[in-house]
């Protein structure tokens, strides 16, 4: 019985995870990268809005993969 009661609880967090083992808050992957965004001091409106440390509330995953933009003066 409790092969069945391990198999059923395992069925039930993947289930809760979404479709293949996404987030179901966020949507990204578990092994994945998060959300690819650009930090670009010169041109702002190109750059993440909101907080480039902010996580998942649902997985607690980062949700940015920041990629800073520097000058070659930097």
């Amino acid at each position: 019985m409790s092969f069945i009661n391990s198999r059923l609880r395992r069925v039930e967090a993947a289930a809760r995870k979404g479709p293949a083992g996404r987030c179901r808050e966020c949507g990204l992957p578990p092994n994945g990268p998060g959300y690819i965004v650009l930090i670009d001091e010169e041109d702002p409106d190109k750059s993440v809005a909101g907080d480039p440390n902010e996580r998942c509330e649902g997985c607690d995953r980062s949700l940015w993969f920041v990629i800073e933009v520097m000058g070659e003066g930097a």
